[in-house]
């Protein structure tokens, strides 16, 4: 299919909007602290996995999303984005308040089959969800739904997430290039935005519930 220059610059805008709004960049070094009790070797496969299962989830809720909250579950956007606020909140709040993990070799004494699980369970949540895919993600790309269809969705999110992949494949030699020390604070510092950006769907969904809080 022929696209135009004004369909190519629209759709440009629609995947780079996915991908900012993802921010794979900016959520590195907490990706590496998450995964700090993972075998190095083992990362690189854990960022796969959680970048493929991003992938799937939100390419899920392009072709369905809309008619699960509304038919099934009979939930609005806005409740949704509540929702999603709120887990955000409590996340960051956790990993700010916590004092401790253990350290990295306690991975090595577990069996094959507990690590693999333990690398999907890490994969999966909270990296996949709702860290790659959280509920602002989501809401882009059901908006780019609702003006241009699930197939447009689907192939937008295809396009970011390719190089989200591109930087998860590469965190290793990115978090090097920012520093041990700047890897540390960065991570720390985003955990409070984490919170903010919870904070932020929450008043927008009360705003979007209650729109005379607006005025």
């Amino acid at each position: 299919m022929n696209m135009s220059l004004f369909d190519i610059s629209g759709f440009a805008q629609a995947v780079v909007s996915i991908f900012v709004i993802v921010n794979p960049l900016g959520n590195l070094p907490l990706f590496a602290g998450l995964a700090e009790e993972v075998p190095d070797h083992e990362k690189r496969r854990v960022f796969h996995l959680a970048g493929l299962v991003a992938f799937c989830i939100i390419s899920a809720f392009a072709v369905v999303g809309k008619y699960v909250m509304r038919d099934v579950f009979h939930i609005t956007i806005a409740e949704f984005t509540f929702g999603g606020g709120l887990l955000l909140v409590v996340i960051g709040i956790y990993n700010i308040m916590a004092q401790s993990r253990r350290p990295v070799h306690a991975v090595d004494d577990q069996d094959p089959a507990t690590v693999s699980e333990r690398e999907i369970t890490l994969a999966v949540s909270p990296i996949a969800f709702p860290l790659l895919v959280g509920p602002g993600s989501i809401v882009t790309v059901m908006l780019i739904v609702d003006r241009h269809g699930s197939l447009y969705g689907v192939a937008t999110s295809a396009v970011a997430f390719i190089f989200v992949m591109v930087v998860l494949h590469w965190s290793d030699i990115l978090l090097k290039l920012m520093g041990r020390v700047g890897a540390v604070a960065i991570g720390r510092v985003l955990q409070i935005f984490i919170v903010a950006m919870g904070v932020h769907f929450i008043f927008a969904a009360l705003m979007q519930a209650f729109p005379v809080l607006v005025r």
